[in-house]
């Protein structure tokens, strides 16, 4: 007994190391310190945290990254050599620091991952982690803005009145350079990461109810987030919430023992509904957007952007197909997408490697999809399976039009490896209880 509780004990402790962790997924606006040109910020730090934790339960730690490590290795090691491949490439160049960031976030992630797993995939855990992460940035947010003599209540009243620029130029850009000290301009990147980790946080929120009964208050958080995002006015977030959303509602109802054809039907029009005003606000001068711009007030031309960096990265091939361009910029700016910018970057071979990686990972997502929709007995974990489901999918968008070359940024990997460690843990909890205390491999999990 007196050995099994200092264990427990342990264990506890990384949980809460655990939560700590995923309360930093919006908050990559906090910098700590600057590490050779990196940036450490307060997430980052956080993950660092973790893994001194796991050092707590080190064997139990070891065995379970052991575990993780098959159970991605069909996505991971194309991923890998496809950044071998574009160092290669960019070899004496300035990168950016883009090749480091992803393997420190790919390290980030499976610690993050490790723990979950260590941890059985707990959902008080998840729950706990995501309103962390929610209430925590606008907690510190509302701290800043307090400092500077504003409050979100103001970016609430001058939202509704139609100003959204000073919800994003005066507001959260102040709160961002209040935070850093840096008076400069903040790169757009970081106010799609913050709604990026909201999303993340919504959806570990949401994954973690464990009765059957209506989440009454996950749908009040929901509503809570959501503003938030139209606050932060990331349209391509809000795009993935508004897929995110039905999707895990249809899951839930085709999981359902007898499920009602009506409603289904009701949730797939309303997530077709959804997914068309999203993308009417992607497209300039459509009909909707000019009935927004004439409520609201703001200046955005990122749109037309994009266009411009795709018609770049296709020339770039186009002139050098087979060896690539190098690391070009459009008006310094790299190339928003994952596919067009490895394949300029780095050549055919890049190309081939990213979409071998990105087609994988989403084999293995559309399988479990298909196996909680088919197989009543297959999820045993007191986790929302529909809500695991959608925790890849912000991956699966962001990659076409996110900065950094497309590259997915930490909440994204968090997310990812997030995904994997929930389905392993819910391969170890299908074991007899005999051999739960050892780790299943990754056939089990995705067979």
């Amino acid at each position: 007994m007196s050995a099994a509780r200092p264990e427990g004990l342990r264990t506890r402790l990384i949980g809460w190391a655990l939560v700590l962790a995923l309360a930093g997924l919006p908050l990559t606006w906090i910098p700590l310190a600057s590490l050779g040109g990196f940036d450490l910020t307060l997430p980052y730090a956080l993950s660092i945290a973790l893994g001194a934790a796991l050092l707590l339960r080190v064997l139990r730690a070891m065995l379970a990254a052991s575990a993780l490590i098959p159970a991605v290795t069909l996505w991971l090691v194309p991923y890998l050599a496809y950044l071998f491949v574009l160092k290669l490439h960019l070899a004496g160049l300035p990168d950016n620091g883009m090749i480091l960031r992803q393997l420190f976030f790919l390290t980030c992630g499976g610690t993050i991952a490790t723990a979950i797993l260590l941890c059985g995939g707990e959902a008080r855990l998840l729950r706990r982690g995501g309103f962390a992460a929610l209430a925590g940035f606008v907690v510190v947010a509302e701290i800043h803005a307090r400092q500077l003599g504003m409050s979100w209540l103001d970016a609430v009243t001058r939202f509704l009145s139609g100003d959204l620029n000073f919800v994003i130029y005066n507001f959260l850009r102040a709160i961002f350079q209040s935070a850093s000290g840096d008076p400069g301009e903040v790169p757009a990147s970081l106010k799609n990461a913050v709604s990026g980790g909201l999303l993340i946080g919504l959806i570990l929120y949401r994954a973690g109810h464990e009765s059957a009964a209506r989440d009454s208050r996950g749908w009040v958080v929901t509503l809570i987030t959501l503003v938030i995002l139209v606050l932060l006015n990331t349209r391509s977030v809000l795009l993935i919430a508004a897929l995110v959303l039905p999707g895990a509602a249809i899951i839930a109802t085709l999981r359902r023992p007898s499920h009602s054809a009506n409603r289904l039907v009701v949730k797939l029009l309303i997530g077709a509904l959804a997914l068309a005003l999203g993308a009417m606000m992607l497209l300039n001068g459509s009909a909707a957007t000019d009935l927004i711009e004439s409520r609201f007030t703001f200046e955005d031309a990122s749109t037309g952007g994009r266009f411009a960096q795709f018609s770049f990265a296709l020339a770039g091939i186009e002139r050098h197909v087979i060896a690539g361009s190098g690391l070009h910029e459009i008006n310094g700016l790299l190339v928003h997408n994952l596919f067009l910018g490895a394949w300029l970057h780095g050549g055919l071979l890049a190309f081939l490697l990213v979409l071998l990686s990105y087609c994988a990972m989403i084999g293995l997502w559309g399988r479990f999809v298909a196996r909680i929709v088919t197989q009543r007995g297959y999820w045993l974990l007191p986790v929302r399976a529909e809500w695991v489901a959608m925790l890849p999918v912000l991956a699966f968008f962001r990659v076409w039009i996110a900065g950094d070359a497309g590259h997915p940024g930490y909440p994204e990997w968090i997310s990812i490896t997030g995904f994997f460690a929930l389905v392993l843990a819910n391969a170890q909890a299908r074991r007899p209880v005999a051999r739960r205390a050892s780790y299943p491999v990754a056939r089990e999990a995705f067979a």
